[in-house]
């Protein structure tokens, strides 16, 4: 899980920056893994299906996991954004 800066290089939002945090991996929590770069930008609601974004590492924040309910994984996530957005602050 990586804090993540990204630029959207395509579409009406070309040269938008955003700031999220990424998970690159297998999403082990589910099935069957798939192995994909999964970002989550902050305060962000709009449509990217179809731009292209460059997206760049900043800050390592952990290794992937399993986790053994939804509930523990969207509160590791909550705590991996807090802590991407103190780091890209």
């Amino acid at each position: 899980i990586y804090a993540v800066t990204a630029v959207i290089g395509t579409g009406p939002l070309r040269g938008h920056v955003l700031h999220g945090a990424a998970n690159i991996g297998i999403r082990p929590t589910f099935d069957p893994p798939k192995e994909l770069l999964e970002p989550h930008f902050f305060d962000f609601a709009g449509d990217l299906y179809d731009a292209e974004i460059e997206v760049a590492f900043h800050h390592y924040l952990r290794g992937e996991a399993k986790f053994d309910s939804l509930d523990a994984l969207t509160a590791q996530m909550e705590a991996d954004c807090a802590r991407a957005r103190e780091l890209l602050g």
